[in-house]
């Protein structure tokens, strides 16, 4: 089995869906709406279905970054040292060094650790690179 494996697929392409329905119980975080229209986003915790706010829409429609939340999750993930950690929604704050990257760089230098990431398809490519093609399998949805 390759260290890192990529779920993906197109922007609402079902890989929230399919990382809770196959990882309910692993390590790692996941990211939930309550309403279609993704006023508010919810970090859940896979293990324990505790939630906390990681990001919602202000009067403009522009997200505003819950960065308690991103460090909470941080923390979690860089204190794992060997095993699966799961983490969904791996996207463009990772590629510009923000949100759950300290958490990828953890992954990527910890040889024991393996990860599932779900990453939208257009970022597909910035993830194979960071992680090593090689160590990487991509599941396409």
């Amino acid at each position: 089995m390759r260290r890192f494996r990529f779920i993906t697929a197109p922007h609402d392409g079902g890989k929230t869906r399919w990382v809770i329905e196959h990882c309910r119980g692993c390590r790692g975080f996941v990211s939930v709406s309550p309403d279609e229209e993704k006023k508010e986003i919810f970090l859940m915790d896979l293990e324990s279905g505790e939630k906390r706010l990681l990001m919602r829409r202000n009067a403009e429609n522009v997200f505003i970054v819950n960065e308690e939340t991103f460090s909470y999750a941080n923390t979690c993930i860089m204190s794992e040292t060997s095993g699966l950690v799961v983490l969904d929604e791996c996207g463009w704050m990772e590629c510009e060094k923000m949100g759950f990257y300290p958490s990828l760089v953890h992954l990527r230098n910890t040889p024991s650790l393996s990860a599932l990431l779900s990453v939208r398809l257009d970022r597909l490519e910035w993830y194979l690179d960071f992680f090593g093609r090689d160590s990487a399998e991509v599941i396409r949805l």
